[in-house]
């Protein structure tokens, strides 16, 4: 139960973080996010599409291949220090709840793959409202950018998962 809860948790900590540094971006300095991606973001008035310009900088493109942002034309196209804080923390957070290191790892793994598929989920559907497209080529291209920009996510989740799982196991 505990790895469950400390997937869930841990992804929404990392979209929650990234989301709240979005938003008081021009506060930010340059080095956590570039001016260009936060104007993206405080320019779209619909929370749907903040969200996938979330997505853009939580699952930047790891292999050199379409990144999420390529694909919305808006957001980061590569991988951002506020990335690897939001997923390290969100990983942290997972292994904490999780309460054991190999559970740690686990949850927090899934946790950058479940928000992967979430985000995949939103952009098809800021995109098109056929549910009938779900499984078509232009899905399945945003699909594999999202599983694409994990590389990173998962990394950086990881050794949060670590930190956390090791903190909390039972000795």
């Amino acid at each position: 139960m505990g790895q469950l809860i400390g997937t869930l948790v841990g992804m929404i900590t990392a979209f929650v973080i990234c989301f709240i540094v979005l938003t008081f971006g021009s506060l930010m300095p340059e080095a956590l996010i570039p001016a260009s991606v936060v104007g993206d973001f405080l320019s779209r008035p619909d929370l749907e599409l903040r969200f996938a310009i979330v997505g853009t900088v939580l699952y930047p493109s790891a292999l050199g291949g379409q990144s999420l942002a390529a694909l919305l034309g808006m957001g980061a196209g590569n991988s951002t220090v506020l990335m690897f804080l939001a997923w390290g923390t969100g990983g942290l957070v997972a292994g904490l709840l999780a309460r054991g290191l190999i559970q740690g790892i686990l949850a927090a793994v899934f946790s950058a793959i479940f928000g992967a598929v979430l985000i995949w989920l939103l952009i098809f559907f800021v995109q098109t409202t056929d549910v009938s497209a779900l499984f078509g080529t232009a899905s399945m291209l945003i699909l594999q950018a999202a599983f694409e920009g994990c590389i990173y996510p998962g990394i950086a989740a990881v050794i949060g998962g670590i930190l956390g799982g090791a903190i909390t196991r039972q000795r």
